[in-house]
């Protein structure tokens, strides 16, 4: 957790508000990792980018957000417990890969993102099909404009060969139908 989190803990705050943008957008999957999460709005968010630059610890790209003068994105925002929240710290590797940060979001307020750290950005990176999948399935559930799915679905991926870990990925998807 980063500071401005810490001071709001120190405000015996229970629950905080997460920007969800990738692979935690759909709420299935992000209620698999933190029991807490409720959706709460989604949102469009100029001057920033998504792009799957993010090493993952699996060798794949994962989603990364970057301010952009001519970006747009679309995310989804949840309320999670302080519990949870220290759960998904750890879920998503904040120190090693990512950090956590807060972003002040017009309309709703400081939202705690997670922001792929510098070392850990290669933009040569190309993620699984499964953690794509993962992602179009969080802009469909939420209804994001069809250019922003399709911006999505040009995105190259790969196929993982361990068959385990992308079946037990995608199965969130299937317990939520």
């Amino acid at each position: 957790m980063n500071k401005q989190t810490n001071n709001l803990l120190s405000n015996n705050l229970r629950a905080i508000r997460y920007l969800a943008y990738g692979s935690n957008l759909h709420p299935a999957r992000l209620q698999a990792r933190v029991s807490s999460a409720a959706f709460s709005a989604v949102i469009r968010l100029r001057g920033w980018s998504l792009n799957f630059s993010k090493i993952g610890r699996d060798g794949s790209g994962k989603c990364n957000i970057v301010k952009s003068d001519e970006g747009v994105i679309h995310v989804a925002i949840y309320k999670i417990s302080i519990k949870d929240l220290q759960q998904l710290d750890v879920i998503e590797g904040v120190g090693k890969g990512y950090r956590s940060s807060m972003l002040n979001v017009p309309r709703i307020g400081a939202c705690h993102v997670y922001v792929a750290q510098e070392s850990f950005v290669d933009h040569r990176q190309v993620p699984y099909d499964w953690y794509k999948e993962l992602v179009l399935a969080g802009v469909r559930h939420h209804s994001f404009p069809i250019e922003y799915v399709k911006s999505i679905e040009k995105v190259r991926s790969k196929i993982d060969l361990n068959q385990k870990r992308a079946q037990n990925n995608l199965s969130v998807l299937t317990k939520s139908i």
